[in-house]
């Protein structure tokens, strides 16, 4: 409760910091609805031209996909910007100031942020995630709700924890917000893979979205065993809890490595 009134006092303080240019604000934010619009226009325009991708009609791959945004852009709105901008953090020795705070660097860097920016996507997913569930017959029962809901909280610790992963590399190579981009970003990073059926790459993608970088199990998996489709390894969306308790664990103890061997580059 403590830590929900402390998260709660730091976003209105961040809040009436962006607030002071307002314009600068609502200008972010309409060019990020505006963005992430036209990422759904494209995907209509996509199955107006074809019927199915790799067996998959259009609400079925508009659900997988929200599934993902949904516990994408909660992870987001914690772990990307504190990630995004580790580097220069340490570049600039600015980085210090959170070791001397009296909670850890990382709940630290967590709580006195707040990426509104994700505000927009996280309403159109919402709204059209409601919109393929409603073209869709999925036999929604306790089981299937507690599936869906387990292997949402799993695509939530997948995302954070490799979001964490690449931060961490900045305290060994300074500089590693190319690399933050490139896993995490949706727009043009190896997150976008995942946005269509796993089975339209190769075995080699395939692999390496399922068991080096596990995003397949933050959408693809879990809606693929609702729906009923055939994926190329059976019955890993039941191993997206225990998958995504280690990259957890992992994700933790990789940062806690990396900050004991922290050597401030600031002057």
């Amino acid at each position: 409760m403590n830590l929900l009134k402390m998260y709660k006092h730091f976003v209105v303080i961040y809040m009436k910091g962006k607030l002071a240019y307002n314009l600068a604000l609502v200008f972010e934010l309409i060019a990020n609805t505006i963005q992430i619009g036209i990422y759904f226009a494209g995907f209509m325009v996509i199955f107006h031209n074809f019927n199915n991708i790799a067996g998959w009609n259009m609400y079925e791959v508009l659900f997988m996909f929200t599934t993902s945004w949904l516990a994408y852009s909660f992870s987001c709105f914690f772990f990307w910007s504190p990630m995004k901008d580790m580097g220069e953090l340490i570049r600039s020795g600015r980085f210090d100031l959170y070791l001397t705070r009296p909670i850890r660097p990382l709940l630290y860097m967590v709580l006195s942020q707040f990426q509104y920016t994700f505000i927009p996507r996280l309403v159109l997913s919402v709204v059209f995630w409601l919109y393929s569930m409603s073209k869709l017959q999925i036999d929604w029962n306790p089981k299937t709700v507690t599936f869906y809901f387990i292997n949402i909280l799993s695509a939530f610790v997948i995302f954070s924890a490799i979001t964490i992963f690449t931060g961490t590399i900045s305290f060994w190579t300074v500089k590693s917000e190319e690399v933050v981009s490139l896993l995490t970003n949706n727009n043009y990073g190896l997150k976008n893979y995942t946005d269509y059926p796993l089975t339209i790459y190769s075995k080699g993608v395939q692999f390496v979205l399922t068991f080096i970088i596990p995003y397949a199990l933050t959408g693809y998996y879990p809606v693929a065993s609702l729906l009923g489709k055939s994926v190329p390894y059976p019955g890993l969306s039941q191993l997206s809890p225990f998958i995504a308790i280690a990259v957890g664990i992992g994700a933790y103890l990789f940062w806690n490595y990396g900050l004991r061997h922290y050597g401030s580059a600031g002057s």
